[in-house]
């Protein structure tokens, strides 16, 4: 167990007590943890497969700031896995379309769109308001970016990846409380271990495995920020969708690695 990431808000308002109500009947959240979910910052990398129920489950469990990073807009295509998004939504920027859907969830929620491409020039200056990131890019341009500017920032990385029927999420952290190793996106892909990336394009995906996918992401997010649980540093949780087994991989160390390695799909 981790200490919480951040100080809890001094009271939560009549409306948001009466919505999260069974929320802070949870063991372990409370009243307490529900006001340190109010206080957070949260980044999310991605509107789109990963980004959906993460953006979704963050802002339904109360989570106060969330800001939402992509250049994109919907495509009807994307749809059968991007499940923030409607029909009526085709054509707009994600980031939009994302953010009215977590608005009339949770009324209280302070959305910020940032309809840019995260790169390593501005990566920094994105998230330098964040107490955390959640990554759900798809190349590897972008994750090394995030990588290194939450490093330089000190703050934590929930890290998902999802293609075909298989899925990965973990946490990194460069620079963790005492007591808790640091573990950085290079422990779980060293350099050149990647090979050939495929797309959601060339291969596809199953819809269900990124909302479950999505949906632990905001689960270790939530962990992080009450200081609950044990969060998954230094561990990955591999899931096989087609096999029905979930199955956990130590991470420890230069050189560790989870059996996929190709790229995750938004």
């Amino acid at each position: 167990m981790l200490p919480p990431l951040v100080e809890p808000v001094p009271q939560l308002s009549a409306a948001e007590l009466a919505r999260t109500v069974r929320h802070r009947s949870l063991a372990g959240i409370g009243d307490l943890g529900q006001r340190r979910l109010a206080a957070a910052r949260v980044a999310v990398i991605g509107a789109g497969g990963l980004g959906s129920p993460v953006i979704l489950g963050l802002a339904a469990a109360g989570v106060g700031t969330i800001g939402i990073i992509d250049d994109d807009v919907v495509d009807v295509s994307n749809l059968h896995r991007q499940v923030i998004h409607t029909m009526d939504a085709v054509g707009r920027p994600k980031t939009s379309s994302a953010a009215a859907r977590a608005r009339g969830l949770a009324p209280e929620v302070v959305v910020r769109e940032h309809a840019v491409r995260l790169i390593a020039a501005n990566a920094a200056q994105l998230l330098a308001d964040y107490d955390l990131v959640l990554d759900g890019s798809d190349t590897f341009e972008t994750r090394d970016a995030v990588d290194a500017a939450a490093a330089d920032l000190g703050i934590p990385v929930v890290w998902g990846s999802v293609l075909e029927m298989w899925a990965q999420v973990t946490v990194f952290w460069a620079s963790p409380p005492a007591g808790a190793d640091p573990v950085r996106l290079s422990d779980l892909f060293p350099a050149g271990s990647t090979g050939e990336v495929f797309t959601c394009a060339q291969v596809g995906v199953l819809a269900p495995l990124v909302m479950q996918t999505g949906s632990l992401m905001a689960s270790e997010a939530i962990k992080l920020i009450v200081g609950i649980g044990e969060p998954l540093l230094g561990r990955v949780a591999v899931i096989d969708a087609l096999g029905g087994r979930t199955r956990e991989l130590a991470l420890h160390g230069a050189g560790s690695s989870a059996p996929m390695t190709e790229g995750a799909v938004r």
